[in-house]
């Protein structure tokens, strides 16, 4: 079975694609070196994830490939319209040397709830 009818293949430029985007948008929009490359390498792990997952549940890949997609597309969809405000307050917060993860806008981070609901959704339809 293929996650829309699309093959591996296919899935894997996307990937590839969705992966791209997600550096382009949101890594160069991060207020220091340590928060760009935090930002860079979620989608790596997100892939290892993935990889584990091929491995240990003998999922087809592009089952998994759509899966990571999507996964990786509901963050950057949860965080249009938010970097700067972002950005600014992880700035405030190092200055201040309060914990980041209080940092996100509480307007973000409904919207990234929203966006992993709805792209949570939309994948489990994808690969039924």
């Amino acid at each position: 079975m293929y996650p829309l009818g699309l093959g591996a293949v296919s899935w894997w430029w996307l990937a590839v694609l969705v992966t791209a985007t997600f550096w382009a948008f949101l890594v160069p929009g991060m207020p220091t070196r340590t928060h760009r490359t935090s930002t860079a390498l979620a989608p790596l792990l997100m892939a290892l994830f993935g990889v584990g997952s091929y491995h240990a549940k003998h999922m087809e890949a592009a089952t998994v490939l759509a899966m990571y997609s999507f996964a990786v597309l509901s963050i950057l969809a949860g965080t249009v319209g938010h970097r700067r405000e972002l950005a600014r307050r992880l700035t405030e917060a190092n200055e201040k040397g309060e914990p980041e993860g209080e940092a996100a806008p509480p307007a973000m981070l409904a919207q990234l709830l929203v966006s992993f609901v709805l792209f949570g959704a939309l994948t489990l339809w994808a690969v039924r």
